[in-house]
């Protein structure tokens, strides 16, 4: 069985987040790589407070269930579902899919990004997913954001601290699907990662 998974997360401080890859290494794990974020798209920006939602399924809800699990582990607040955000997690995985590209949205949207991508003949639950995110913790280390990493380097728990961060109040994700590839995308509001701040 071929396992892999790629993780990005769009990080406010202007640089680019790496690509971690899991299992065996072939061909096609070396040739994926993350496009960084325009400099627009990295500006932070006022933008209309989040909708409460519920999720709508049983994916989401467990998606939901996987970020506020941590978060309680983390004594922080549980996020909130909005459909707003899940609308565009949905539109640009679905851009990433249709385009076999694994990239943060370059426009400006003012929110927090996590991205997934996992190929090969298993089945990833919403756990497996987001738990690739929450396994950057063994690396986190609390302080003010970017000195938040034992390796001195923040990228390596970037998406894990997006998903704790004590300012993020609502959270969107959508799965997009094409033959055995899939991609998780969540957006967050607001954006965690803030130079100068406390995850």
């Amino acid at each position: 069985m071929i396992l892999r998974a790629f993780l990005a997360s769009v990080l406010l401080t202007g640089l680019a987040a790496p690509v971690a890859v899991r299992g065996q290494s072939d061909t096609r794990a070396q040739s994926v790589l993350i496009e960084p974020a325009s400099e627009e798209a990295r500006t932070l920006r006022s933008v209309v407070p989040a909708d409460d939602a519920r999720p709508s399924d049983e994916i989401e809800t467990r998606l939901l269930i996987a970020h506020n699990r941590e978060r309680a582990g983390a004594n922080v607040r549980p996020l909130i579902w909005s459909e707003a955000l899940e609308s565009e997690a949905r539109d640009w995985a679905r851009e990433l899919i249709a385009s076999n590209r694994f990239a943060h949205d370059p426009r400006p949207h003012g929110h927090g990004e996590n991205l997934w991508m996992g190929w090969g003949r298993r089945v990833f639950t919403p756990e497996d997913m987001v738990g690739a995110w929450i396994e950057e913790r063994r690396d986190y280390r609390p302080g003010v954001f970017p000195a938040v990493s034992r390796t001195r380097d923040w990228v390596d728990v970037g998406h894990y601290t997006q998903l704790i961060w004590r300012g993020t109040t609502h959270v969107g994700c959508a799965i997009a699907s094409r033959g055995d590839t899939s991609i998780l995308a969540c957006r967050y509001s607001p954006p965690g990662n803030v130079d100068g701040q406390r995850p």
